[in-house]
């Protein structure tokens, strides 16, 4: 009798201490916070109005994130790499970016290999990119094609500041714009008129 009624109220015991973990798993599942999905993170970056640029990683074969010194954190991503930017798009073979430690702010990103860059109005491909996000400064090298509009520049070194508008090209630089000229029509129409009121000018 002794052996039974113990053992029932073991049985007793384990499904109510059974009963309790489950409440406690449910209620701490209820409570978690739901993560950002991409279409969150996409209308973060659409809606974004603090000056600040989002970056959102959109796929990379792989991560690996460490601590070279106290001061800095570095970011690398690698195969594939497709990011979104707030005024564009960045693709590479290999980005690594690197983040002050102290400020907990990006200091600046580095593309590698077959890189892809939209910022604003301006398209390019080159070897190498560097977005520094201090001073607003994006760096092209090696086989660098810039596309704006309908101007085109190939060189081996392209830097463009984002704030002013600055444009430097350097190393066989080849420069395509279009100049946009006035119709024929419309010169000889002004031209007729010149020579009319001329005319009664000299009468």
């Amino acid at each position: 009798m002794n052996r039974s009624s113990s053992y029932i109220k073991m049985k007793q015991w384990f499904w109510m201490i059974f009963g309790l973990m489950v409440i406690g798993l449910s209620t701490g599942q209820e409570t978690l916070k739901r993560p950002n999905t991409n279409a969150d993170l996409e209308s973060q970056t659409d809606e974004n109005s603090d000056g600040e640029e989002i970056i959102i990683c959109e796929h990379a074969d792989s991560l690996k994130i460490y601590r070279p010194d106290e001061n800095t954190e570095v970011t690398v991503l690698t195969g594939k790499v497709r990011i979104k930017m707030t005024n564009g798009f960045l693709n590479a073979q290999k980005v690594t970016m690197f983040k002050d430690i102290a400020t907990d702010t990006y200091q600046r990103t580095l593309a590698e290999e077959s890189v892809e860059l939209k910022d604003k109005d301006i398209f390019a491909n080159c070897h190498q990119a560097t977005i520094n996000h201090i001073d607003n400064t994006i760096d092209l090298k090696k086989q660098v094609v810039v596309i704006q509009e309908d101007d085109r520049l190939e060189a081996d070194h392209f830097i463009f500041n984002r704030v002013t508008g600055e444009r430097i090209g350097e190393g066989n630089v080849k420069f395509r714009v279009r100049i946009r000229s006035t119709n024929p029509s419309e010169l000889s129409i002004t031209n007729g008129t010149n020579n009319d009121s001329n005319s009664r000018t000299g009468e």
